[in-house]
């Protein structure tokens, strides 16, 4: 007994005009989907492949081509044997120094002039001429518990000599110290500034960078603000900075100026 497979074009056009077109095309449908798949498949797999089907095209072209090279190999001819009959000529002898050049006076012929005309010949002074002569030096007792003065003069009759004011290091510059200024109160300066009321009402959040130029006897002199969140965290550290006190920096075994980097962390928790 045969049986009737189910065919929901037959259905459908059961009481419709198959010669019209429409169910000609559904009963091929899937037909016609599954051949537009399979080629655009092909086509795409196809488009990838290329390009590696080239390359390996080339790179046995290339291999072929390197296999043909030849690799020719040039003999050198051996240089020609030395003649011994003409071998060149010795160095010529050293010739021994000039003599140093006599230095030689030239002779200047007199000239013949009148007597107003002449120079005044210049002498010597001798012995009695010269003890005549007052130096203007005196023996003068002093008082050996004197305190020197050091504003009239260096003690030899020449003028005050100016100390050059010592200007304030680059905070730029790199200046090599064998011990780095340390703050001493840094934690009593930090909890003097706290966190600023506006700025945690207002959310801000963020580090203060400031340069501090610490002077020779470890007190705070002056400040650069590298970097900061706000101006209400800013006016709150530069508030406190000049209290901040520092052990000295040192160099060659002596205090000096220098500068020291110190950030002020402000974070909401």
């Amino acid at each position: 007994m045969a049986t009737a497979t189910f065919n929901w074009d037959d259905r459908l056009f059961a009481r419709r005009n198959r010669a019209y077109g429409a169910y000609f095309l559904r009963t091929r449908y899937v037909k016609h989907t599954t051949r537009a798949l399979i080629i655009a498949v092909s086509a795409v797999g196809l488009a990838i492949a290329v390009p590696f089907i080239k390359a390996y095209i080339e790179a046995k072209l290339e291999g072929l081509n390197r296999s043909k090279k030849k690799t020719v190999i040039t003999e050198l001819m051996e240089p020609p044997p030395i003649d011994k009959k003409n071998e060149p000529p010795p160095p010529p002898p050293e010739q021994p120094p000039p003599p140093p050049q006599r230095a030689q006076i030239k002779f200047v012929p007199p000239q013949v002039v009148k007597e107003e005309e002449a120079k005044k010949e210049e002498t010597i002074a001798n012995i009695d001429t010269l003890m005549k002569v007052d130096p203007g030096t005196k023996d003068v007792e002093g008082d050996p518990n004197a305190i020197p003065d050091i504003g009239e003069g260096d003690g030899a009759g020449n003028q005050p000599v100016e100390v050059a004011e010592e200007k304030d290091p680059d905070p730029t510059a790199f200046v090599a110290v064998e011990k780095e200024p340390q703050p001493t109160n840094i934690d009593d300066i930090k909890r003097r500034i706290g966190y600023p009321p506006l700025a945690k009402e207002a959310g801000i959040q963020g580090k203060v960078i400031v340069r501090v130029l610490v002077g020779k006897n470890g007190k705070y002199e002056k400040h650069l603000v590298l970097k900061s969140p706000h101006k209400i965290l800013t006016e709150a550290v530069e508030k406190e900075l000049p209290n901040l006190e520092f052990t000295p920096g040192i160099q060659a075994g002596k205090p000096i100026k220098v500068w020291v980097t110190i950030p002020f962390d402000f974070q909401l928790r």
